[in-house]
């Protein structure tokens, strides 16, 4: 028996192929080496894995193929290279009979030129010598020979002499033959086969039970056909006893696998039926290719018993059309995996062990070695998956094992090693208990992933939810900036109100410009000051006073100026690569795109032109500042003139100097005074901008929340009927206890914290209310005497940013048939967990899963679970481990691990090493007692229904579904 280690995979199979024996038609010629030779050059040319050799009633072709050429090395040497005959060692031929039944087709008199007779095609495995088929089945057929008056139709065996002489008779009888053929040719025209005859022929014989395949053509549109003629029960007999319909129509395909309604087909049918077809190949130039390229994909091992899996599995075995269906990336699928013993302690080999695409169930006893590959292939490929879901899981892990490595290779030959773990691929590991964990409350956070995961399959949820998530994330960066920005502003408040204390308070300073003030005006009324001359004085002093104010002012708007100009030069860089930075946050290209250098190039350009017209339009407005102080201190020195005699006239004229001059200094003071609360009252108002833009941008974070939780829900990203998906905000009271705690233990946060806690002192999320309430504890902070003491190191700053800090997040919610996840039994919530995990049906890296039947009863396993695992298979690769037999089974594994540890059991040693791995299809059948091994005694079938429970029945099951009977 052969065996394929990456078990069922895609090949390109031509049922229908003739041959020169084929009388009824056969345009190769007589020249059975030249016939041959193009067969199988043909073949290899269009990737031909399996033949089925088709002649009329006779296996003759099919005969002399196997016997006198497949069988005969040294004609195959005589017409083959070394090569080609290696390439037509792996091709599978086998037998196809096509015969004629004594049902009629009518057509219509301007359609057919004469009626035509139904035919029927018997496929029989190749393992049956030509010989017996010969003798046991082509000769036990009778075919109508002759008929007289009111006795039963003669009839006699089907053989090549009875035919001749059936051609005979008919030319004698009707001249017209004499010109169409030969007595062969005649004789096979005209005779036909009662279908009853041949399968009581076909059942009874033990070589041929379970070794024959009746295929019906069907030439006609099985979906258009009127189901309501006379004709009915004959033809829907004739499909229900049929294996398969020979036909390539894309709606007759469908019709037989039920597509409008499964149920109802299998009730009137049967069962559903695979189509498959061939290149019905006449002549050379048909070999092999069939019409409108609509070639037949079977997903098989190349054997009778892998053919017979279409009969199984129609909907996902057999595929017509021109490309092969395994179109999976070969980047995303594991080719092969093996263990590196390099010090040889004979504990595994380093053979690779070869994987499928799709499918593949590793299966052995308890601990056989099992789950110890699955985890291997897991760590060396992605480790921090394995780790972060074993943790969760708590699930069991494996040291490294001394002495080994393991290594990955991938369908475009890359290689991912345990070794250097640090190259990580994207795959899926679900150990076991991990999806029992994910409805749990320490699984929340990955149940959360994995929905979202889902949804973003959905590319209108996948713009949206990024578009909201970088606003949420923008507005969460403001409202850092901005508490930042208020710390600086009472940094700089507090610096402007020590310097105010250097001068003294403002009252003081203004009761002491009174004092001085009195004490001047008493020693010029001393001095005999007239009335008019102390108006003049005052009204000197107050112009002087004035003119001194613009002078400071000016002073001030230039030196800022200059400041601007300057800061601007210096900073002109930085802003623009800040502005850079900014920018490719929110772009998906290379910083290196030569597209974005370009617009950056000009940008930079525009910046520098508006940084230079503004350096230009504060130099304009300096350039005036000169001119102003020089007319200022002109009209100073005329006062000062003015002012001189006045002064001169007062008598004490040092004390006047005294304490002109401590008014001076005291005004001085004021003036700064002044200066200092007009900044302060700019940083206040500053400040309460600051904590107004605070709570508005929390506000929208939350609006933000709101705004994803309710687009969730709408219908276009529900995933399918029975399954909802729902969201709402949750708050993360963790994260806002870092809030809480930042307050000594001892005191009482009621007062503080308002409705954000009840009465008991328990937290109160009200989605409604709470930005509101955040905002009124943030008011209270601002009053010292409201505010509890802060824990030791903890900065008035840190306790803002808490009372901020983004404590949302989408917590999601899953039904299932109306019922809520949280409240379903273990089993079924396992259930509909892994079916979303197995939604991912845009994830297209592979997906290793350790048992995921644990709580789930055969009967959910085998009505859905495997169902969830046949859809996700073509997607994407699985690698299962696992001990329910429906998994292997009813999923159809493509391909079937068995793993064995020496030592565990009686009896059941391996070849050479402590862990070995055989693998196969499930349709690898035999028993080899003389081989010592135990993996290599059987094939994967026997395996399965000897360690797997149930591994019987699931195959009876599985063939009962499709017609077949025990």
């Amino acid at each position: 028996m052969k065996v394929f280690p990456k078990g069922s995979e895609w090949r390109k199979w031509d049922l229908h192929v003739h041959t020169p024996a084929s009388v009824l038609r056969n345009e190769f010629g007589g020249n059975w080496d030249d016939y041959v030779t193009l067969l199988f050059k043909k073949a290899i040319e269009e990737n031909i894995s399996a033949i089925g050799i088709t002649d009329y009633y006779l296996p003759e072709g099919y005969r002399i193929i196997k016997n006198d050429y497949l069988q005969n090395t040294e004609k195959m040497k005589s017409l083959f290279s070394k090569e080609e005959i290696d390439k037509i060692s792996k091709i599978f031929v086998f037998p196809n009979i096509e015969f004629r039944l004594s049902k009629l087709v009518i057509g219509k008199q301007n359609d057919l030129a004469w009626n035509r007779k139904l035919n029927y095609h018997i496929i029989l495995s190749d393992e049956i010598p030509p010989e017996k088929i010969e003798s046991d089945l082509i000769s036990q057929i009778k075919i109508s020979f002759d008929a007289s008056t009111g006795s039963n139709v003669q009839k006699k065996p089907l053989t090549k002499s009875n035919l001749e002489e059936f051609g005979k008779k008919l030319i004698e009888e009707h001249l017209s033959f004499a010109s169409a053929g030969t007595p062969l040719w005649v004789g096979m025209l005209n005779a036909s086969v009662d279908e009853e005859e041949v399968i009581k022929i076909l059942n009874e014989n033990s070589l041929f039970r379970d070794s024959f395949l009746i295929g019906l053509p069907a030439d006609e549109d099985l979906s258009e056909v009127s189901w309501n003629s006379q004709g009915h029960a004959i033809r829907k007999n004739l499909i229900k006893q049929s294996h398969f319909i020979f036909s390539s129509n894309p709606k007759t395909c469908q019709f037989l696998l039920g597509s409008n309604d499964k149920e109802s087909f299998i009730k009137e049918f049967g069962a559903q039926k695979p189509c498959m077809w061939g290149s019905d190949a006449h002549k050379k130039e048909e070999l092999f290719l069939p019409a409108e390229r609509r070639n037949t994909w079977i997903k098989a091992d190349l054997s009778f018993e892998g053919l017979r899996q279409v009969i199984f599995d129609p909907e996902s075995r057999v595929r017509i059309q021109e490309l092969s269906p395994q179109q999976k990336n070969t980047y995303q699928i594991i080719d092969s995996v093996r263990f590196v013993d390099t010090k040889k302690t004979n504990r595994f080999s380093n053979e690779w062990q070869s994987l499928n695409p799709d499918l593949n169930t590793i299966i052995g006893g308890k601990s056989s070695g099992k789950s110890l590959l699955l985890y291997h292939i897991a760590k060396a490929v992605n480790s921090r998956e394995v780790q972060e879901k074993t943790e969760l899981a708590r699930a069991t892990t494996y040291s490294d094992l001394d002495g080994i490595d393991f290594e990955v290779r991938w369908g475009n030959g890359e290689i991912s090693k345990l070794s250097e773990s640090s190259d990580e691929k994207q795959i899926t590991y679900i150990p076991q208990l991990y999806i029992n964990h994910l409805a749990e409350e320490d699984g929340r956070d990955q149940l959360n992933k994995l929905i979202k995961s889902l949804l973003s399959q959905n590319n209108s949820f996948k713009d949206f939810s990024r578009e909201k998530e970088k606003e949420i994330s923008e507005n969460n960066k403001q409202i850092s900036e901005k508490i930042d920005r208020i710390f600086i502003l009472r940094e700089q408040h507090a610096e402007l109100a020590k310097e105010c204390a250097n001068f003294g308070t403002k009252l003081a300073v203004e009761l002491e410009i009174d004092r001085i003030t009195k004490i001047i005006s008493e020693l010029r009324n001393k001095s005999g000051f007239t009335e008019e001359q102390e108006q003049k004085y005052s009204t000197l002093s107050r112009r002087k006073e004035m003119l001194q104010y613009r002078s400071e002012v000016l002073e001030k708007i230039r030196t800022c100026g200059e400041q601007v100009i300057t800061s601007t030069k210096s900073r002109i860089d930085a802003i623009l690569e800040t502005f850079h930075n900014l920018i490719m946050e929110d772009v998906d290209a290379p910083k290196s795109s030569s597209y974005l250098k370009h617009l950056f190039k000009n940008l930079d350009a525009e910046i520098g032109i508006a940084a230079s017209k503004f350096i230009a339009d504060i130099e304009i407005k300096s350039i005036k500042i000169p001119a102003h102080l020089e007319k200022i201190g002109s009209q100073l020195n005329n006062i000062n003139t003015e002012l001189t005699p006045l002064i001169e006239k007062v008598d004490d004229q040092k004390s006047l100097e005294l304490f002109n001059g401590q008014l001076q200094a005291e005004q001085e003071k004021q003036k700064k005074i002044n200066d200092i609360e007009i900044k302060q009252d700019a940083l206040k108002k500053a400040e309460q901008e600051c904590k107004k833009e605070i709570a508005e941008l929390y506000d929208k974070i939350l609006k933000e929340y709101k705004d994803y939780v309710t687009i969730v829900s709408s219908p276009e990203f529900q995933i399918e009927n029975n399954l909802r998906i729902s969201a709402s905000l949750g708050f993360n009271e963790d994260k806002f206890n870092e809030f809480v705690k930042s307050f000594d233990g001892r005191a009482n946060l009621k007062t503080l914290l308002g409705q954000l806690t009840t009465n008991e002192g328990v937290f109160n999320f009200d989605i409604e209310k709470h930005s509101q309430s955040i905002s009124e504890v943030f008011e209270k902070l601002d009053n010292k005497a409201a505010v509890p003491p802060l824990r030791k190191g903890v900065e008035t700053k840190d306790l803002v940013a808490r009372l901020f800090s983004d404590c949302f997040f989408i917590s999601y919610t899953v039904q299932y048939r109306g019922d809520d996840i949280v409240r379903m039994s273990p089993g079924k919530r396992g259930l509909v967990l892994l079916n979303l995990i197995l939604h991912l049906s845009n994830a297209t890296h592979p997906i290793l899963i350790d048992q995921p039947e644990d709580n789930l009863d055969n009967r959910t396993i085998y009505d859905q679970l495997n169902d969830f695992i046949r859809k996700r298979k073509d997607k994407r690769q699985i690698i299962m481990v696992t001990h329910n037999a429906n998994l292997v089974v009813a999923a159809d594994s493509e391909c079937v691990i068995v793993a064995n540890q020496s030592g565990q059991q009686s009896d059941i040693e391996n070849k050479e090493f402590k862990f070995e791995y055989f693998s196969g299809s499930l349709e690898l059948s035999f028993e080899d007692k003389e081989n010592e091994s135990i993996l290599y005694k059987k094939g994967i079938r026997q395996h399965v229904c000897e360690i797997l429970e149930g591994g019987i029945q699931a195959f009876k099951e599985r063939e009962l579904k499709y017609g077949f009977r025990f």
